[in-house]
Formats: C-alpha cells, sequence, structure tokens
C-alpha cells in the first residue's frame, strides 16, 4: 500500500519496526503503532527472518501494516536501511520503533507532528522515557551540532524525513552499535534543518548493554567523534567517554553486582 502526505498538509509518518526473533514483544509494538490517534501513518515492518514465531504474528496482524518482509538481512542497520527504501514518498518522516520499544501514549505522533507544523524541519526530535525496571527517567532536550560530541538524540524518539537519507547517505553498516549517532551527527553536519518538540515520543526497556558491547559502543562512538569534529570537541567527546562514561558504567556494574545499586541510588536521590 502506497499513501502520500494528505490534502490537509498533514505529512504522512512511515514508522519501521525491525525485528529479529522478537515474537516477546512484536504484537505489542505493532498495536501501539495502531492505536495511534494521527490519522496519516505508514507501518513498516522488516523481519530478518525469525525463527521464533515472529512471521505468524505479522501474518496474524497483517491487517495492521501496510508492508512487511522477512527475510535474512546482515544486521539491524542494515534491515533498517531496508526500511529506508520501502518509504516511497520523499517527503514522509521516517520514525524507527522497532521490536521492544514502545510509542508512549497513543497521541503522541500528533502531537509530535503538530508541534512541528509551523518549523516543517527536516529532523524533528522529542523525548524518551526509559526504565531498567528499578529506575526510569525522561531524556532528551535542544542540542547544536557542537553539543552532539559529548551526547546525541534519542533516536526512537526522531522523525528524519524520507529524501534527508538521499541527501546525507543511509546508515553505515560498518558499525555495529553507533550508526544512528552517526547518522545524526551527519544531518547536524550537513546540515539538516532541525527542531526539538517537548514531547516524550517513545519508552524504552534499558537492559544495559553487556561489558564487551558497552566497550565497543564507546569505541564506535570515539571513531564518530573523531571523524566528524574539530580538535577541540573531539578532544572533549572522547574525553568524557573515557574519564566518565566508561568508569561510570563500571561502577554501575560493580555495585549491582554487589547488590548496592539500589541504594546508591536512593542516597543519589536523597
Amino acid at each position: 500500500m502506497t499513501r502520500e502526505a494528505d490534502v490537509a498538509g498533514r505529512p504522512l509518518v512511515s514508522v519501521v519496526t525491525v525485528v529479529y526473533n522478537g515474537a516477546a514483544h512484536i504484537e505489542e509494538t505493532i498495536r501501539a503503532v495502531a492505536a495511534q490517534t494521527y490519522p496519516e501513518i505508514r507501518h513498516i515492518v522488516v523481519d530478518g527472518g525469525s525463527t521464533d514465531g515472529t512471521v505468524e504474528i505479522l501474518r496474524r496482524l497483517e491487517d495492521r501494516l501496510d508492508c512487511w518482509v522477512s527475510e535474512p538481512d546482515r544486521g539491524v542497520y542494515h534491515a533498517m536501511n531496508k526500511g529506508i527504501g520501502l518509504v516511497s514518498d520523499p517527503r514522509s518522516y521516517v520514525l524507527f520503533a522497532n521490536a521492544g520499544d514502545a510509542l508512549y501514549a497513543p497521541d503522541v505522533i500528533e502531537r509530535a507532528m503538530n508541534a512541528a507544523a509551523a518549523g516543517g524541519a527536516d529532523l524533528v526530535y522529542g523525548r524518551m522515557a526509559f526504565s531498567d525496571g528499578a529506575y526510569s527517567g525522561v531524556m532528551g532536550r535542544p542540542v547544536q551540532l557542537s553539543d552532539l560530541a559529548r551526547e546525541t538524540l534519542c533516536h526512537p524518539a526522531t522523525f528524519v524525513r524520507r529524501e534527508v537519507f538521499d541527501r546525507v547517505g543511509l546508515f553505515d553498516t560498518s558499525y555495529r552499535l553507533a550508526a544512528d549517532y552517526d547518522h545524526i551527527v551527519r544531518c547536524f553536519c550537513h546540515p539538516v534543518s532541525t527542531q526539538f518538540v517537548d514531547v516524550i515520543v517513545s519508552r524504552m526497556r534499558m537492559g544495559g548493554l553487556s561489558g564487551d558491547d558497552y566497550m565497543l559502543s564507546c569505541s564506535e562512538r570515539k571513531r564518530v567523534v573523531r571523524s566528524r569534529f574539530g580538535f577541540f570537541r573531539r578532544l572533549a567527546g572522547v574525553t568524557q567517554i573515557n574519564l566518565y562514561d566508561i568508569p561510570r558504567n563500571v561502577a554501575r556494574h560493580l555495585l549491582q553486582r554487589a547488590g548496592l545499586l539500589e541504594r546508591w541510588r536512593l542516597l543519589k536521590g536523597s
């Protein structure tokens, strides 16, 4: 099914969901998108050839989907690039809501699009709620390019027009964990017009990366910083990762292993 922006001028929002063996969460994601109050949504699911019952769920719920495919891919960013290729309207916003992510409320896309209407930016970003079971919070704020050496946007709360991927490029699949960060920095460098909307768009379960994956994430973030920023921003970004982010993650895991993480959080909050 192909749909363009409606006659009232509301932009199409193409929600792309990437999944592999995600039977535990894919139905929740599909129903959350289907429940959105915004009238111009196209939902695309790219499955990596799941064998755990995900495909059967997609078949059962395909009346709620505009397009879905199931075939092997070369990783999450390759699958996300496939999803972008399935978006036909160049002015459509693309929002990634992968299995395990959830939209925060039924009206969040409508609220985000209403807030963005006056600016008409090509990249619109909001806020994200997160929880690791015992601890929760909200992140996301207005940023400039210079800020991105030390932080990033909440990618599950970021809407990017399809045509931006033609101008800036797709996700770089040489990254395993930081291709979304790299793409956001490239957009700000291009430059692409950007706009912050004070809307909590998504909710994410934060299980935490394993030690090896966290170190890979840090290594890839440093690679992005070194390739995209000038000397002083590179220095600030790499220093934060080496002297703050990595020690903080190590301390968190040590406290968790000792059963003291929740007590530490309570002391910090008092």
